[in-house]
């Protein structure tokens, strides 16, 4: 969440894409996490029930963090990002995939592992010319390391 919201920060302008909101995006996309926990396609849970437990977890966390608007901003980022139904939200989801094989990398690189399958599993999935640049950087870092 906090090097996507550096992404969002450090991004060149990009017509029609409201940076404040990729930040505010960006440090909320996760939060029902904090009740649930990251649920994962290999934890078999369906969609729907994905779906329903996180937006229980964010109107729960929401009521902690005292309702009013705010919250409603929250909810409304929330579901935004997680129904990509914007520019930013677009940019942000491609955001968390370049966090993710950035990360992926770094464990590389720190224990001597191959991580395909985080690499694997966003391949061609990058929805913005500045997703697939970075993503692209990235594997190229990665090649470069592993020798490819």
């Amino acid at each position: 969440m906090y090097r996507m919201s550096l992404m969002a920060l450090i991004v060149g302008d990009l017509p029609g894409v409201n940076r404040e909101r990729c930040i505010k995006m960006a440090i909320v996309h996760d939060i029902a996490e904090a009740i649930v926990g990251d649920i994962t396609p290999s934890d078999g849970v369906p969609k729907a029930e994905k779906s329903r437990l996180e937006q229980a977890a964010l109107t729960e966390m929401c009521k902690v963090l005292g309702g009013g608007m705010r919250a409603e901003e929250i909810k409304e980022l929330w579901q935004e990002y997680e129904n990509n139904a914007s520019l930013e939200a677009n940019l942000v989801k491609d955001f968390d995939k370049v966090e993710m094989i950035l990360q992926a990398l770094e464990y590389e690189s720190e224990h001597g592992k191959v991580l395909d399958e985080f690499f694997l599993s966003t391949a061609g999935k990058f929805q913005t010319e500045i997703g697939k640049s970075w993503a692209a950087e990235i594997h190229l870092r990665r090649n470069s390391r592993l020798g490819n």
